[in-house]
């Protein structure tokens, strides 16, 4: 530590220093809220809005049957569409309800 330099503080003038600075600015009293309602918004920002595809187990909840039957009507039907990816099981929101519909 370096003893020969001075201190650099200085005591607090007021204890409502932010106060007294906001009241010297003038039209103080109202804020502005901006907000980016025109910007574009990205698919993933609400997924129950934008979710194109039912999973397996959705399937199941809906037709109030057990997932293992879920599965069999997924792997064994032509009436709606079924796609796999990876390891998944996702069924296009329009032909599954298209199915529904028409049973």
């Amino acid at each position: 530590m370096n003893k020969s330099r001075p201190v650099a503080t200085e005591t607090v003038k007021s204890l409502n220093y932010t106060k007294n600075i906001l009241r010297t600015i003038p039209n103080n009293d109202k804020m502005e809220v901006v907000t980016q309602t025109n910007a574009v918004k990205s698919p993933t920002d609400s997924l129950k809005a934008t979710t194109l595809v039912y999973t397996v187990e959705e399937i199941a909840q809906m037709l109030s049957i057990s997932l293992r039957s879920a599965y069999n009507l997924c792997n064994s039907t032509t009436e709606f569409r079924v796609l796999r990816v990876g390891g998944s099981i996702r069924i296009p929101k329009d032909s599954f309800d298209a199915w529904l519909r028409a049973a």
